[in-house]
C-alpha cells in the first residue's frame, strides 16, 4: 500500500470520528509511524497541519447541519468537539465569514 492509499484510510478515518476525540496515535499506526512524524507527513503532503485538517472538516460540517436542521448552536458545538458555543461561533465565523446565528437567518430569507 502506497502513501496515498493509507493517506485515503486516514481521511476516511477522520470522516467517521468527527463528531469524537480523534486520537492522532491511531492515525500514524496506519501509515506505521510515530505520532511525530505522522503529522509532519500529513502537512508536507496535505499542505495543512492534521488539526487544521479535523477543525476545517467539523465547521464544513456544522455549518452544513446549521443550514439543513434545526439543531442548537450549542448542541452542533458540543457535537463537534467545542467546549462552549463562544469558542465555537468565533471558529465558524473565521471559517465560514458568518456566524452560526446568521446561516439560520439566511435559510429563512430563502424560504
Amino acid at each position: 500500500m502506497n502513501i496515498y492509499e493509507k493517506l485515503n484510510k486516514i481521511i476516511e478515518y477522520i470522516e467517521s470520528k468527527l463528531e469524537e476525540e480523534i486520537d492522532y496515535k491511531e492515525l500514524a499506526k496506519i501509515i506505521g509511524v510515530n505520532e511525530y512524524t505522522f503529522q509532519i507527513i500529513f502537512s508536507v503532503i496535505c499542505n495543512v497541519s492534521i488539526a487544521e485538517y479535523i477543525r476545517n472538516r467539523r465547521l464544513s460540517i456544522a455549518g452544513q447541519e446549521l443550514y439543513m436542521y434545526d439543531e442548537k448552536v450549542i448542541d452542533i458545538a458540543i457535537k463537534y468537539q467545542y467546549d462552549n458555543p463562544t469558542s465555537f461561533s468565533r471558529a465558524f465565523e473565521r471559517f465560514h465569514g458568518i456566524k452560526p446565528s446568521q446561516v439560520r437567518k439566511k435559510k429563512k430569507k430563502l424560504k
